[in-house]
């Protein structure tokens, strides 16, 4: 198994770097968006190296795990991020309690879930060989820059400018990652990952069209 810690570096920043290709090409009309896809496929492929040359990245059992004395990351992590969840609704003109459920629910979750296992475990992990700190800087900005490219092409408005969602998804990734940072475990980011997409689109009948 090889020592250079600087290699989880740079696969963290490989796979980054197609990540945010995929985003960026993927609402492309054909055959550019090809390339989002081919992108898509090499991302697969420095997450097969991650877990290959970074075991303890992702599936290390004890990142699994939560320890009794580390509880309290988990609860405050969702805390803050009920608070940004209602702060998020009210700011787009819903109810800050949501009053019905849709469809779409179960996928939100289940699409928070894989974000933080792609950021906060392959991404923060791998990069986490180098510097266990900066890795949280890195994942973030890695997340918020995969959440940006996908209304830069063509340039799609919601609530907010591709620049100011590339601002609040590094500011949620840095309270991600600083909680597996702080509680050594992927649990925290995970709840309150899933707990935010939960509360946000409980209501919503399908996938917006950016979901990917």
């Amino acid at each position: 198994m090889e020592l250079d810690p600087k290699k989880g570096l740079y696969r963290a920043i490989y796979l980054t770097v197609s990540l945010c290709l995929f985003s960026l090409l993927i609402q492309e009309a054909a055959p550019i968006n090809w390339l989002g896809f081919g992108s898509l496929l090499i991302a697969g492929y420095w997450m097969g190296v991650i877990q290959v040359f970074h075991p303890k990245a992702v599936f290390d059992a004890p990142l699994w795990r939560l320890k009794k004395s580390k509880i309290w990351v988990f609860f405050l992590s969702v805390l803050i991020v009920m608070a940004v969840a209602i702060y998020s609704r009210w700011e787009d003109g819903l109810s800050a309690i949501p009053l019905g459920i849709g469809s779409f629910v179960i996928i939100a979750v289940c699409i928070g879930f894989v974000e933080e296992l792609v950021f906060r475990g392959f991404i923060q992990g791998a990069a986490g060989y180098w510097d266990a700190k900066w890795a949280i800087i890195i994942s973030a900005f890695s997340h918020a820059g995969y959440k940006a490219c996908l209304f830069i092409l063509p340039e799609q408005l919601i609530y907010n400018t591709p620049l100011e969602l590339f601002f609040y998804t590094a500011f949620a990734g840095v309270l991600f990652g600083y909680s597996r940072y702080l509680s050594g475990s992927l649990w925290p980011c995970i709840a309150a990952h899933c707990i935010f997409d939960f509360w946000v689109y409980m209501e919503q009948p399908s996938a917006p069209w950016w979901v990917w």
